[in-house]
C-alpha cells in the first residue's frame, strides 16, 4: 500500500475537498460450531419475555427481518480501544492512567477503558503525585482538556485522541454546557433472521447429595463472612452441594441466526467538525487524518483476525470481509488493508502530526486516586461479599 498516498487521500476527505465521505468495513461471520449452532447475545433488562435485544430491520431483499443485536456500538468501540491499549506504549500513543496500589496488587484504569474516556470520574477524583497531589483537573493537561471544544480540540488531539474518535461526554463536572462529541467510528454486529432458543440449566452432583436437606451454617462454614451468615440454617444446595434442577428458559436461551454481519463506519465528514489550532499555525488537516488513521488501526487490531470471541457461547469465524471508501452518490471503492498496513499509516500520520506541532507521547500520564476513592477501590478487593437482604 502507498502509505503517503493514502494519507493524502484521507486529508482531502477530512477537509471536504474530495468525494470520499467515509471508510466502511463489512464483514460476515459464522459460529465456530457451524451455521446451525446457536450464539448467545449480550443480555439486558427483561423485555417481552427475553433479555436479548430483538428488533426488525430492512433486509437486502427489501423485506422486514427479525434481527438480534450481537454486539453494540459501545461494546465494539471498547474492543477497538482494548486492542489499541495493548500496544499504545509501543507505538507511542497517549494515555491517562489511574494507578492504585492495593496490597500487592496494582489496579489500573486507562483513558482507553474508562467509560467516559479522559472525562471519566476516575480521573476527576484523582491526583498527580508528582505535583504535590494536585487534583487532575488542576494539572496542565487537566485544564487543557477541560477547556477543549470542537473549534479548538488541540488538547484532545494531543492528550486524548480517543475522545474524538470514539465519542465522549463530560457528564460529571456539573457544567451547563458540557463537552460532548459524538463518535466518528461506529461498528455493530447483527444476527439476521433470529430464532430465540431455550436454555435448560441443571447443576449435577457426582454423589447425588440431598440438596434440600437443611444444615446449620455456623458448623459448616465457621469462617465464612458473607450474607449467608445472616441465616442460621441453609439448604445444602445453597452451600453448593446436591442437585439443582432447572427449568428451560427463553430469557437467555441463545439464538439461531441465518447470518451474522459486522458493519463499521469511520465518518470522514464527521471528523471535519474538529479544528486544531497550534500557536500561530494549524494542524487541522493532519490532525483529522491522524484520527481517521487511529480509528482504522483500532478496527484492524480488534477485528481483522480469523475469528472473534464475543462472550461465552459466541465464538465466531470470519467468512469474508470488505473494506471500502464510500463516495458521493453511494459509490464504493474496495481496497485491502491489513493490520500491518494500518499501523504504518498511523505511524506516518503521527509523524506528520508532530511536524505540525502536536507530538504524541507514549509515556502515560499517571495519576493516583484521591484518598476517598482509594478507600472505596480497596474495599472492592478486600471486603467480603455484600450481605444479602433479609
Amino acid at each position: 500500500m502507498d502509505t503517503n498516498g493514502f494519507l493524502v487521500r484521507l486529508e482531502q476527505a477530512v477537509t471536504l475537498q474530495s468525494d470520499d465521505a467515509a471508510i466502511r468495513i463489512h464483514a460476515e461471520y459464522q459460529p465456530l460450531g457451524g451455521p446451525t449452532a446457536k450464539v448467545f447475545p449480550p443480555t439486558y433488562l427483561p423485555f417481552e419475555g427475553s433479555r436479548y435485544h430483538f428488533e426488525e430491520r430492512w433486509g437486502e431483499d427489501g423485506e422486514r427481518v427479525k434481527v438480534v443485536l450481537l454486539d453494540s456500538f459501545q461494546s465494539q468501540a471498547n474492543r477497538a480501544e482494548a486492542a489499541i491499549r495493548e500496544v499504545a506504549v509501543d507505538v507511542g500513543l497517549p494515555q491517562i492512567v489511574m494507578e492504585a496500589q492495593i496490597g500487592d496488587r496494582t489496579v489500573r484504569v486507562s483513558s482507553l477503558d474508562a467509560p467516559h474516556r479522559s472525562r471519566d470520574a476516575y480521573f476527576l477524583d484523582s491526583e498527580d503525585s508528582k505535583l504535590d497531589d494536585t487534583p487532575f483537573d488542576e494539572t496542565e493537561i487537566g485544564k487543557a482538556l477541560n477547556s477543549m471544544s470542537a473549534e479548538d480540540a488541540t488538547a484532545g488531539l494531543r492528550y486524548a485522541p480517543y475522545d474524538l474518535v470514539f465519542g465522549v461526554w463530560d457528564s460529571h463536572r456539573g457544567k451547563r454546557i458540557a463537552t460532548k462529541f459524538p463518535r466518528a467510528y461506529s461498528s455493530e454486529m447483527i444476527g439476521w433472521h433470529a430464532i430465540p432458543g431455550r436454555k435448560g440449566a441443571t447443576k449435577g452432583d457426582p454423589l447425588n447429595l440431598p440438596g434440600q436437606s437443611t444444615v446449620p451454617v455456623a458448623e459448616w462454614r465457621p469462617g465464612t463472612e458473607t450474607g449467608q451468615r445472616k441465616k442460621t440454617d441453609l439448604k445444602l444446595n445453597e452451600l453448593g452441594h446436591g442437585m439443582i434442577p432447572g427449568e428451560a428458559s427463553e430469557e437467555t436461551g441463545g439464538v439461531s441466526v441465518r447470518s451474522i454481519t459486522r458493519d463499521a463506519v469511520i465518518s470522514l465528514t464527521g471528523l471535519a467538525r474538529f479544528d486544531f489550532p497550534v500557536g500561530d499555525g494549524d494542524a487541522t488537516s493532519v490532525g483529522r487524518a491522524a484520527l481517521a488513521a487511529l480509528a482504522l488501526f483500532g478496527d484492524r487490531r480488534a477485528f481483522a483476525g480469523a475469528g472473534l470471541h464475543l462472550r461465552s457461547g459466541s465464538d465466531l469465524v470470519l467468512l469474508r470481509e470488505r473494506v471500502e471508501w464510500v463516495r458521493r452518490g453511494g459509490e464504493t471503492e474496495t481496497f485491502g488493508l491489513a493490520t500491518a498496513d494500518a499501523q504504518k499509516i498511523l505511524m506516518a500520520a503521527r509523524d506528520r502530526l508532530a511536524d505540525a506541532g502536536v507530538a504524541w507521547s507514549g509515556e502515560p500520564m499517571i495519576v493516583r486516586p484521591s484518598q476517598r476513592l482509594s478507600e472505596i477501590i480497596e474495599q472492592t478487593f478486600t471486603t467480603p461479599a455484600l450481605e444479602a437482604e433479609e
